[in-house]
């Protein structure tokens, strides 16, 4: 069956982690939450990326899963374990080598839209209805998702997203630059469009091709955990540190107006019941 949105969803190499089973249990969930989406909405598939020697756990029916023959960045992938550019230059590549050829896969298995997910993020179950209103959009942009600690019901509604997270873009699949194979494409294609996540909206918008702002909470970006390759901290340690009141206490209040909670209601559009 041809799908009207496929999520692509590239995984750490296991040799890169920190910590393996954390990298698994993140994956639990965020397939927890589009399996959620694909009761609903068979025509919603997902692509797991992986390295060959990945050990994964079982996933829902949901997934298929593409193994490729890639050696694992040479440094650490974690913010301030070594220097940043060489780090930042290893995960774009990694990331992007891994969300480029899913993509291709999906591209030819006949996915209407494509869209990139970070494998530690949930996603809104509202997201189908979108798509289904306007088939012929080019795509969306999440201009709206919570900044959200893992374990808290406390987040930060950004207004933004789409500048903080790599699931950050739904996208019509034949107005992605992707070639045959990911081997034949330009590296600096691989690593800036599919590899970051302030590369895409540009590129689509110059040429012609503007996505339109999704305009709701449509994305969970979960921090504070092991695995988070940014090594972003919780509301308190991060945008609002007691710190930062005292420095800069018109920003620290933009940040306070911001703080939401979480509550089963507003979860169980991203997890279910």
């Amino acid at each position: 069956m041809k799908s009207l949105l496929t999520f692509v969803l590239p995984l750490v190499s296991p040799l890169a982690a920190k910590n393996w089973n954390e990298v698994l249990d993140r994956l639990d969930e965020t397939a927890s939450s589009i399996d959620n989406i694909h009761r609903n909405h068979e025509n919603v598939l997902a692509i797991l990326v992986v390295n060959k020697e990945a050990c994964l756990r079982p996933l829902p029916a949901c997934f298929e899963i593409l193994r490729v023959d890639l050696p694992p960045p040479q440094m650490s992938v974690y913010r301030g374990d070594c220097d940043e550019r060489e780090r930042s230059e290893a995960v774009k590549w990694d990331k992007g080598y891994k969300v480029a050829y899913g993509m291709i896969h999906g591209k030819r298995q006949g996915s209407k839209f494509l869209m990139g997910v970070d494998a530690d993020d949930l996603l809104s179950n509202e997201i189908p209805n979108i798509i289904q209103q306007d088939c012929a959009a080019n795509g969306w942009y999440i201009n709206m998702g919570w900044l959200l600690p893992l374990g808290s019901r406390w987040g930060v509604a950004l207004p933004d997203f789409h500048n903080w997270c790599g699931t950050h873009a739904i996208v019509r699949s034949d107005l992605l630059p992707l070639g045959d194979s990911v081997d034949s494409m330009d590296p600096a294609i691989i690593k800036g469009i599919y590899g970051h996540h302030r590369e895409l909206i540009p590129y689509l918008s110059e040429a012609g091709n503007e996505l339109k702002p999704i305009n709701f909470n449509a994305v969970v970006y979960r921090v504070n955990h092991s695995e988070g390759n940014y090594m972003r901290r919780g509301l308190m340690e991060s945008v609002l540190s007691p710190k930062k009141l005292f420095r800069d206490p018109k920003n620290f209040l933009i940040w306070l107006s911001r703080l939401r909670y979480f509550g089963r209601k507003t979860e169980r559009t991203f997890i279910g019941d």
